[in-house]
């Protein structure tokens, strides 16, 4: 097989075509089988790493040395074996055909939960190394291989965790004062708390009038003390039934939230529905939705006003780009 640097090399001559405007007909011509080598994959190895929760790293090796790297995270736990189990499905394949990959390992697991959760979430891991890959192989940046840039600047909003916003804390102060200071046009706060020291029934996830209370009061501390040119948006993790959510939703609209997100968890989108068309605030969900055909329900039912697809999970780079297609066709 020929060196890393010589396919670099031999593709060289080609870079120029990338340059047309039809990005189509460039791929094609500088990915065909006469101007490069065929890749094939090698080898499927994984790591297992502590950040902001577990994670799965991904590495994809091929014949011509170049390496593809993805992760996934949240319900990653356990993704490490279904991940090792793909190995057999991809060593030999030609990693540049994503799509076809992707498409051939979530069918081949029908039976084995590819529905969504952890099967998803591995795929998502591998479907990430498969587009770093082709993104080297091609000299391309992914964004282009996906259809191109669309913007030169994607707002951020800083999210700050449940016990950095206390109401009248000097080190809550400080660290809102620090995110003005960032520069950050937007921020996100969480209100649901399992140790709130007014929840008495640890099981039933109703919250009584303190626990609203003790929310409502997080939420002003914050709204007040950021200018108005910050939106603020509320994050409840789906942790709360039907009848909580509503309250909060409706309690809410005086603060005119960026986004109250996850009012109710994500496997009843009928609730999710009663909320939105029950109040003002916008609801956010999406972290907890597995591709396409779960979001598809969201949008059918119109049960959300924001969704977020976290793409280290939701099937992946691809599939984020199809769900925000499916989203912008019902605005």
């Amino acid at each position: 097989p020929r060196s890393r640097r010589e396919f670099i090399g031999a593709a060289a001559p080609f870079a120029g075509v990338f340059a047309l405007p039809a990005l189509s007909t460039a791929v094609e011509a500088a990915t065909t089988p006469y101007q490069r080598p065929k890749l094939k994959i090698t080898d499927v190895r994984t790591a297992e790493v502590r950040v902001h929760g577990y994670q799965a790293h991904v590495r994809i090796y091929t014949d011509q040395g170049v390496i593809g790297q993805g992760e996934c995270t949240d319900a990653a736990q356990g993704a490490v074996p279904i991940i090792r189990s793909f190995r057999r499905a991809l060593i030999g394949q030609d990693p540049l055909n994503v799509e076809a990959l992707w498409e051939r390992l979530r069918t081949f697991g029908i039976f084995a939960g590819a529905q969504g959760g952890q099967y998803t979430t591995a795929l998502t891991g591998v479907e990430i190394a498969l587009w770093d890959l082709a993104g080297k192989a091609t000299g391309l940046p992914v964004y282009q291989l996906l259809g191109g840039r669309v913007r030169d600047k994607v707002r951020v909003y800083c999210d700050s965790g449940a016990r950095e916003m206390e109401p009248g804390d000097e080190k809550s102060k400080a660290r809102i004062n620090e995110i003005k200071d960032l520069g950050f046009t937007a921020a996100k706060i969480d209100i649901d708390d399992a140790m709130d020291p007014a929840r008495f029934d640890r099981v039933n996830w109703t919250a009584n009038n303190a626990e609203i209370d003790h929310m409502l009061a997080k939420i002003a501390f914050t709204r007040d003390l950021y200018p108005k040119n910050i939106d603020l948006a509320v994050d409840m993790h789906g942790r709360y039934d039907a009848t909580t959510g509503k309250r909060v939703a409706k309690e809410v609209e005086k603060f005119k939230l960026l986004w109250l997100e996850e009012p109710v968890p994500a496997e009843n989108i009928d609730a999710m529905r009663d909320i939105r068309q029950s109040t003002s605030t916008p609801i956010c969900c999406g972290e907890n939705i597995y591709m396409r055909h779960g979001f598809r329900e969201v949008f059918e039912k119109r049960a959300a006003d924001i969704v977020m697809p976290d793409l280290n999970k939701c099937g992946g780079l691809l599939e984020g780009r199809k769900i925000a297609d499916m989203a912008h066709a019902y605005y």
